[in-house]
């Protein structure tokens, strides 16, 4: 029996969609990510289901989670409406996404298919998806929240092709083990594509697939050529400045430090200097007012200040509980009574997030917007240190997150934290602060986002004293 779901595996990666099949893994507990996008899932089909448009009337009859099956297909739909006239039907497939992307395109066209397999006359089919422009002012506008978009001219002009798809995944279930070549990875996963890893289990950690694109030239002709390794790779290899010096990290097995412009940024920096560093939510349905879905919204903040050359280091901080305030509100207050009119350098990681957080937060309070300005007017990204390739470390495996640079240069690292990424605090954050759990584990949840963010900060700051020492 094939479903949407499987379908959609089937076009990413055939090789994976056969071998789910024939050797399915064993189901694992789910993941905080793959919950919160079920829950919100959930959330958007039921406001859906209370759009005007959905209410029964007498030329209409309205069904809520239609499934529709022949012999080898199965599909769910979440709407149907039905002519009480003609017996025509029009199918809705609620996504939590903002647009209509391609991949719900196929999804709708797919339970198309199957219904008119399994004897309905489909008239239409509809997107209903959130409106990304909508902005909650206190009180949820289902029908401006949500709007829809008519796909029924892309369902007839690639009812065809998918049909056709439908038919070479319906009879690849029943084939022989597809032949395996390196080249036959999926972009998704390169080679840590399942498929592949079954027939080369010897594939090396840190390989050439984490420098070259997915499907770029310059990586399959590599694959092709069976070379993995990084310092496997020919000299005369045709390569960008930046993957040049990544191999030659490699090869010799020694950091290259760029000591002159390093320590000419640092001590350009001036004092104070304030570490800083925001977690946020974005919910799908926005939960407090001047939101718009999906919306990054800060409820924490931590900030390292060292106020000259030689000072103690400073820690203040701040963490909405969603006790009846804006929390967005009360970390803009704080960090202005924080920073005290002392801005000096606002040093982050990686300046898009907090610099863009620090702008909608202005348009959100306008009397703070002139500080926050302030603020991104004055920002150090640390991280270009490392991302300009001034630092590059062969542990680094090529990366500049702060989690592969902080162990390999300080004491410090993330191992044995509660809560270790920004994924993780965002969504026990969220569960924490409306109601979920008993009091004792709501309070832990806090305590370990305190840790968290503390971290972050922190990890900062010991990554700036060490290279003062380079």
């Amino acid at each position: 029996m094939l479903t949407k779901s499987d379908f959609q595996r089937f076009l990413t990666c055939k090789n994976e969609f056969w071998l789910d099949h024939h050797f399915p893994e064993e189901k694992s507990e789910p993941s905080l990510d793959y919950q919160l996008r079920r829950e919100a899932g959930y959330e958007v089909e039921g406001l859906a289901t209370t759009l005007a448009a959905f209410k029964n009337r007498d030329d209409v009859t309205v069904k809520f989670g239609t499934e529709f099956e022949t012999d080898t297909l199965y599909a769910r739909a979440d709407i149907v409406l039905t002519d009480n006239t003609t017996g025509e039907i029009e199918i809705y497939e609620v996504k939590s996404g903002t647009k209509a992307k391609e991949e719900y395109q196929i999804d709708l066209t797919f339970q198309c298919v199957v219904a008119e397999k399994a004897g309905f006359n489909v008239r239409k089919g509809h997107l209903i998806f959130l409106d990304n422009s909508y902005v909650f002012n206190g009180e949820l506008d289902v029908q401006s929240l949500l709007t829809s978009s008519d796909e029924t001219e892309f369902i007839s002009q690639n009812k065809g092709p998918i049909e056709q798809q439908i038919e070479i995944a319906t009879a690849a279930l029943d084939e022989a083990e597809p032949a395996a070549s390196l080249v036959g990875y999926c972009k998704a996963n390169k080679l840590g594509c399942r498929f592949i890893l079954k027939h080369y289990p010897d594939i090396p950690e840190y390989n050439v697939s984490h420098l070259f694109n997915a499907g770029s030239k310059k990586l399959n002709s590599l694959l092709t050529d069976g070379i993995l390794n990084l310092t496997d790779i020919p000299d005369d290899f045709a390569m960008t400045d930046r993957e040049a010096a990544i191999v030659a990290v490699e090869r010799s097995g020694q950091p290259y430090i760029d000591r002159e412009t390093v320590l000419g940024e640092i001590d350009d920096l001036a004092f104070p200097l304030n570490f800083l560093d925001y977690e946020s939510f974005n919910p799908a349905v926005p939960k407090f007012t001047n939101t718009r879905p999906y919306q990054q919204m800060v409820f924490q903040y931590s900030l390292h200040t060292i106020d000259e050359q030689g000072a103690e280091i400073r820690h203040s901080y701040h963490l909405s509980r969603n006790d009846g305030r804006h929390p967005t509100e009360e970390i803009v207050e704080r960090l202005h009574e924080d920073l005290n009119g002392r801005t000096g350098t606002i040093i982050i990681w990686s300046e898009g997030f907090e610099k863009t957080r620090n702008t909608e937060m202005g348009d959100m309070f306008p009397a703070y917007a002139p500080f926050l300005a302030e603020l991104n007017e004055n920002v150090y990204d640390l991280r270009k240190i490392f991302s300009r390739r001034l630092y590059m470390h062969p542990r680094f495996r090529g990366r500049d997150s702060i989690k592969k640079v902080l162990p390999v240069i300080t004491d410090l690292s993330y191992e044995g934290m509660d809560i270790a990424d920004g994924l993780t605090a965002s969504i026990k954050w969220y569960h924490a602060a409306t109601g979920r759990g008993t009091h004792e584990e709501r309070n832990k949840t806090f305590q370990d986002l305190e840790a968290y963010c503390h971290r972050d900060t922190l990890a900062m700051v010991e990554i700036y004293k060490h290279l003062l020492t380079i």
